[in-house]
């Protein structure tokens, strides 16, 4: 949920830089969620499982179950800005 309502408002951001900046807002919107997207999807695949395996021998961890549930949305997001400062800033 929270990773949804952070790739919306990463593809709005994105969305209305490109009509400031005169340049195609579709593909900008595009390139804005694939920032988001591909960060997370990394994460998700290559990272979580690491992660949530180690919650199994010790589930008392906040710092652990904080990582495996919500790190994906601050990379991403952290990537994202990254990427629109790339762009939008230059």
């Amino acid at each position: 949920m929270l990773g949804t309502l952070a790739a919306i408002i990463i593809v709005v951001v994105f969305f209305k830089s490109s009509l400031k900046a005169d340049k195609n807002p579709v593909h900008y919107a595009a390139i804005g969620f694939l920032s988001f997207f591909i960060p997370a999807l990394l994460w998700t695949y290559f990272i979580a499982p690491d992660i949530k395996d180690s919650l199994q021998h010790d589930p008392s961890n906040l710092g652990l179950r904080f990582m495996g549930k919500f790190a994906y949305v601050m990379i991403s997001s952290i990537t994202s800005t990254w990427v629109w400062f790339k762009i939008f800033r230059t």
